[in-house]
């Protein structure tokens, strides 16, 4: 039979199995026997007229699921918990090697580098300005930009 701290994380479930395979337990059955194994075995028995083996039998079949679902979930979480390492594991790799590249290319042309990273700056900088200029545009009322 289960012990009552085992008890205490399973009893939403069991009071599910019960409502499916008892449809003679009510809510407030249960609300009355929340937490109480041999209180709940007792209904049962009054209400269906199974021996109590039967029903604690029941009883550790659902703790037993219950046990192999969170052994189901325990092994889904770590072979996540795997890939997630194996894929960061991945992308360091990758940008380990696309800085090296970038370091190598950039020491072969320092030149070509130096101003292909001007150009670059001076089109986003332009583009930023432009975007900020615009934004202030807009927030002007229409007297105001009359006026200009």
């Amino acid at each position: 039979m289960t012990t009552k701290q085992e008890l205490s994380g399973k009893w939403k479930s069991i009071a599910g199995a019960v409502k499916k395979k008892y449809g003679a337990i009510t809510d407030n059955d249960l609300r009355r026997a929340e937490g109480d194994l041999n209180q709940l075995a007792g209904l049962i028995q009054q209400k269906t007229g199974q021996s109590r083996e039967q029903i604690e039998a029941f009883f550790d079949e659902c703790c037993a699921s219950n046990d192999s679902l969170a052994g189901q979930a325990q092994q889904l979480a770590s072979g996540a918990t795997e890939s997630l390492r194996e894929g960061y594991s991945q992308a360091t790799e990758q940008a380990r090697r696309g800085y090296e590249s970038t370091v190598k290319t950039m020491s072969r042309h320092p030149l070509e580098s130096t101003g292909a990273a001007l150009g670059l700056g001076l089109i986003v900088g332009v583009l930023v300005g432009l975007s900020i200029g615009a934004q202030r545009e807009r927030d002007l009322a229409w007297h105001q930009r009359w006026g200009r």
